[in-house]
């Protein structure tokens, strides 16, 4: 007979954030945007310590939003 052949299926993607556990792309929660396989609350953090200038940019509105209550800017006030 013929071979058979696996082929991964989209349902077989990471459906939680490999950081925080966070599920990931749920319309109802902002930050679980996909970020190959992490969520943007966790990469947005970690861009934003690390001073990209686009997260840097985000993730304080996200903060003033009430998205982050926990985040501390690392540029300082």
């Amino acid at each position: 007979g013929r071979p058979t052949t696996l082929i991964m299926m989209n349902s077989e993607k990471l459906k939680h954030c490999q950081i925080c556990g966070r599920a990931l792309d749920n319309p109802a929660d902002r930050l679980s945007t996909d970020c190959g396989g992490d969520c943007w609350g966790c990469v947005g953090v970690i861009e934003a310590e690390m001073g990209d200038p686009e997260s840097l940019a985000k993730v304080p509105k996200e903060f003033a939003l009430g998205l982050r209550p926990d985040w501390i800017d690392p540029v300082g006030p």
